[in-house]
């Protein structure tokens, strides 16, 4: 006798008790929420194709039925348009979700090539509806930035330095077939050439195309820097472990509250210079807070410059910004600029040995120096101060002042900034290996902020399904459809503030 557990069920039997595949789908399921969340939603005011069929020509498939398919895609990680296909066929969730369509990966891609904007309206209506629930603080948000893989393979990524050496290896290559045919045209040589006179001649014009296609390829690179044939707006980015890959960097900003993602973007530049002041006011827009209102926002030192700092204050964004260690001329600590401490009675520097710089400078001119080369030649320590002959001297530029006073809050307040990182960081964490969202599937800024958006509201939309629960929020979007239906307004800001209240994990 077996000693397995075994049950008496035969394949080939046929039930005689009748099932429907809502039964297998348990209550507080979070295929019910995607469910009541999309029919809530308007397609047609998002913008999707469809959302309005034609009066003739063959039935479109619902874009509500393909947007409840790529929302569960990648809630479970499955982003293929052939997995999702499969799916289709053998997942029950997927079939009570699409109540049993069978779309071809065909349309299932080109649901998504063909909706790229909506996809990203998508994000900001569930944004919307965050804000409509009470879920953003709109006090703080952090923002970080991290390099996505690009659809573009790094033998597609072209150089200045790489183009070079490609030319000089189909010139070297050149060169040597052409040996070759003047061998074969010597018949006293003793060499044994294999090739025929036809297929070395095929060699070199292949060679000499390819110099010609190099070089055209150089000029444009001296234009732009640097070049992707795949995905053109891909570039060559630092990623983390100290490694390098064709990549595109994707910026984010998180409300503090309860780690929501507020703002997306994708840049094509592999640093986080120059984006402090673009993200933090896309999400100061998405959290619709006036000119007025302040908002906190915590960066680390790959965003601390000058110029968005400055934008940032007259936006009334105060930035605490990590600042990135100065360089110092002879690699001594206590040499470097921040060690010198600006008088701004007689504009001067005082040096660490106390000694006085005074402006050497004209009033109009943009960068002064401040020098006391007296001091410095009777100084002890000038030697591990600096390698300059007559002395040291200070530069100050016209946004040194804006440097002090974000220097002097980020002092002020390390222990909020140390919040940075649980805030942002978990984010990108828990898209790469939480949803396996670690590279891009399709190509193009435009399509990859679409990609990056849908990563983003799958993330906020766990993050809310956690706080608030798929029951309560399946709900919340089922009533959300009825009073739609039924034109009632006023009555829904009192129905949303009972949701939250007998929502214990919502603050």
């Amino acid at each position: 006798m077996s000693r397995y557990i075994r049950t008496e069920f035969n394949r080939n039997q046929v039930g005689f008790i009748p099932e429907s595949y809502d039964d297998k789908i348990a209550d507080d399921n979070p295929v019910r929420v995607i469910d009541a969340l999309i029919d809530s939603l308007d397609m047609e005011k998002l913008g999707f194709t469809y959302a309005t069929p034609k009066k003739t020509g063959r039935k479109p498939y619902d874009p509500k039925d393909m947007c409840k398919l790529y929302t569960y895609g990648y809630f479970e990680g499955i982003r293929s348009s052939r997995k999702l296909e499969k799916e289709c066929h053998r997942n029950v969730e997927v079939m009570w979700l699409l109540k049993n369509l069978k779309p071809d990966f065909k349309t299932i891609a080109d649901f998504r090539k063909d909706n790229k904007q909506s996809l990203t309206n998508l994000f900001k209506q569930f944004s919307s509806i965050c804000k409509e629930l009470g879920l953003y603080g709109k006090e703080m948000i952090a923002v970080d930035g991290s390099k996505f893989r690009a659809n573009n393979s790094r033998r597609k990524n072209y150089t200045k330095g790489k183009v070079k050496k490609q030319i000089a290896h189909f010139e070297e290559s050149a060169n040597k077939y052409m040996e070759l045919l003047a061998a074969s045209d010597d018949f006293e040589s003793n060499e044994t050439v294999k090739l025929s006179k036809e297929e070395i001649l095929a060699k070199i014009a292949d060679a000499k195309k390819k110099i010609e296609e190099l070089t055209e390829l150089g000029k444009r690179i001296e234009e732009e820097g640097e070049i992707s044939i795949t995905d053109p707006d891909a570039r060559h980015m630092g990623t983390s472990n100290n490694g390098t890959d064709i990549s595109h960097n994707v910026q984010i900003a998180v409300d503090s509250e309860h780690h929501l993602v507020v703002a997306v973007d994708v840049v094509s530049s592999p640093a986080d210079q120059g984006q402090l002041y673009n993200i933090s006011s896309k999400a100061k827009e998405e959290l619709e807070l006036s000119l007025e209102d302040e908002l906190i926002v915590l960066a680390d030192k790959g965003y601390y410059t000058g110029e968005e700092l400055q934008e940032c204050e007259k936006r009334n964004m105060t930035t605490i910004v990590a600042r990135p260690k100065l360089a110092t001329p002879n690699g001594e600590e206590g040499s470097s600029k921040d060690k010198f401490i600006y008088n701004r009675e007689d504009n001067s520097y005082t040096c660490p040995q106390g000694h006085k710089l005074p402006c050497k400078s004209k009033e109009s001119t943009k960068n002064k120096k401040y020098t006391n080369y007296k001091a410095c030649r009777s100084c002890p320590v000038k030697k591990k101060c600096t390698n300059a002959e007559r002395g040291r001297q200070i530069i100050r530029g016209p946004l040194e002042e804006i440097y002090e006073r974000a220097d002097e809050r980020y002092f002020e307040n390390k222990e909020l900034y140390k919040q940075r990182q649980m805030i942002v960081e978990h984010v990108f964490g828990t898209i790469k290996r939480g949803l396996g969202f670690s590279y891009f599937l399709l190509r193009g800024n435009e399509k990859v902020k679409a990609e990056s958006s849908m990563h983003f509201f799958v993330y906020n939309l766990k993050r809310v399904i956690n706080l608030m629960g798929a029951k309560k929020l399946t709900e919340y979007f089922k009533a959300c459809i009825l009073l739609h239906f039924l034109n009632i307004t006023k009555n829904k800001q009192k129905w949303v503030q009972n949701v939250i209240l007998s929502c214990p994990n919502v603050a």
